[in-house]
């Protein structure tokens, strides 16, 4: 059975309300709080919050859907098209790329992907230069594939990798990594595929490591002094994440969750409960090793300034392509219309297990993109049918095909059409928020009174409330200032859940 498309009410939702309830707060305190930390407001952040508080409102302005079988009407708001904050068109913005780049892009290859962190005390040598995170871009590819010709072998192997840059962390803190999807091998100059073999990264990290703080050095933004120092950490803050095994060739599912993941928004709606009554943002994640605590308190004004440092500058790429990948390389494959089979090569026999046969399977290089970029991007209609499996367009009373007729955008016709329909009077009025607590899978409200805040006394709570007592573990406690008990479950020390939900007793 496929879902039911319903249209979206962005005046309901968490994060309108915030910038509706903190925005010119945010604004006016930005100078005197958040300018010394984070830098200047930038222009093009101010530019997004806006269209965001625009976006999908009927408002503002939409398109009119008539069916021509039995004359039913709809209205479609327009979006904002923005990356970095809107949840709706950032995650359109993903699933289009990411299905292009599984199914375009990529060879029929195993894939991975790798993570590169760099410690916490060089994070903020990009927090108010961004343009900076190119040499973070070109240190992780190069060391990749420099260790990738070692291992192989291939000094003139070609790599095949896609790379995007991350800026946050789970409770929006400033956290500047690198997310790769890669080829698991290098490409010949003949156009044969080398297949690696499975072993430890540790080898890539040290490589890592030393060229990313040489780098740093010789841009003059670490002192030599405090590279030796680093250099002699024995946890030194680097690391790389790579799964636990690759994609395998043909799985164009699997590439599409690896690049979804790597160009996700840097929050989720899921996690924000916005409580109006006592101006406070609750932002669940996962149990921080840090603060022992699965939540986060934010005000209005904190959280924005907080969702705001990781929208993109205008001019910064976010994700980039490599070698094979490279749209130099692509463009030249289109020109001249050369796209021969590519053959696969399992590594040497020492450096296997177990003895493997030579597989008969030839792996092939995607078809040649068309002319036209427009030709691979989906439309609005074919995104909402992808996702609900609902067709937006299909008319609901006589199920024809409906049609536009127009866009409205001037105050009077707009007023005109939303009061013709009804719904002119739940449209100006600001909505509730939604009831919280939210279970965190089904995003349903609990069984829980309506009114509950947190209360000023325990603002943010205790940093002793998750610390485990003799006896019988108890679920913490918080005292509400209206006479209700905030319970915390989940949280047992000795038996932690992934997603701990809000009750109250």
């Amino acid at each position: 059975m496929p879902s039911v498309y319903r249209p979206r009410r962005p005046r309901a939702s968490p994060l309108w309300q915030i910038i509706h309830h903190g925005w010119d707060d945010f604004q006016n305190k930005y100078e005197a709080i958040y300018r010394k930390p984070h830098g200047p407001l930038r222009p093009e952040a101010v530019e997004v919050v806006e269209k965001f508080y625009r976006c999908g409102d009927l408002a503002q302005g939409f398109t009119r859907l008539h069916c021509p079988d039995c004359g039913h009407e709809k209205l479609l708001a327009f979006t904002c098209k923005t990356r970095g904050y809107c949840p709706c068109c950032h995650q359109r913005k993903a699933i289009q790329t990411a299905d292009w780049i599984a199914s375009s892009v990529c060879f029929n290859v195993p894939h991975r992907q790798i993570v590169f962190t760099i410690p916490k005390v060089l994070r903020g040598i990009f927090r108010k230069r961004r343009k900076l995170l190119t040499l973070l871009f070109h240190v992780s590819i190069e060391s990749l594939r420099d260790w990738m010709r070692t291992r192989l072998d291939l000094p003139g192997g070609q790599l095949a990798a896609i790379a995007a840059v991350q800026t946050f962390g789970d409770y929006l803190g400033f956290h500047p990594h690198l997310h790769v999807l890669c080829a698991t091998g290098l490409v010949d100059s003949e156009n044969r595929f080398h297949l690696m073999s499975e072993e430890t990264l540790d080898p890539l990290i040290e490589l890592f490591r030393h060229r990313f703080i040489e780098t740093l050095v010789r841009e003059k933004l670490l002192s030599r002094k405090k590279a030796d120092q680093m250099l002699t950490w024995k946890h030194s803050g680097f690391s790389l994440d790579a799964g636990d095994k690759p994609v395998s060739s043909h799985n164009i599912a699997g590439r599409r969750n690896l690049a979804e993941y790597m160009l996700r928004a840097p929050f989720s709606l899921e996690k924000v409960t916005w409580n109006e009554k006592a101006k406070k943002v609750i932002y669940r994640s996962k149990r921080s090793w840090h603060t022992k605590q699965n939540f986060q308190v934010f005000t209005a004004s904190d959280f924005i300034a907080a969702t705001v440092e990781h929208i993109p500058p205008k001019s910064q790429q976010t994700i980039r392509y490599y070698g094979r990948y490279s749209n130099k390389r692509r463009g030249w494959d289109f020109k001249h219309s050369v796209r021969p089979p590519l053959m696969a090569t399992l590594p040497k026999v020492e450096e296997r297990k177990q003895p493997l046969r030579q597989p008969e399977t030839l792996f092939i290089l995607p078809a040649p993109e068309p002319k036209s970029h427009r030709a691979l991007r989906p439309l609005w209609r074919d995104l909402i049918l992808k996702t609900w499996g609902e067709d937006p367009q299909r008319c609901p009373c006589c199920k024809g095909k409906m049609k536009n007729v127009g866009t409205i955008v001037r105050f009077e016709e707009i007023e005109f059409f939303l009061r013709l329909h009804g719904i002119w009077e739940g449209i100006i009025s600001l909505p509730p928020p939604p009831d919280p607590p939210f279970d965190i899978e089904t995003m349903e409200p609990l069984n829980v009174p309506i009114h509950w805040s947190w209360s000023d006394q325990t603002d943010p709570p205790p940093e002793d409330w998750w610390q485990d007592t003799p006896g019988e573990w108890e679920a913490p406690e918080l005292p509400l200032d209206d006479g209700y008990t905030l319970v915390l479950d989940g949280d047992d020390p000795n038996e932690l859940a992934d997603f701990p939900t809000f009750s109250v007793g």
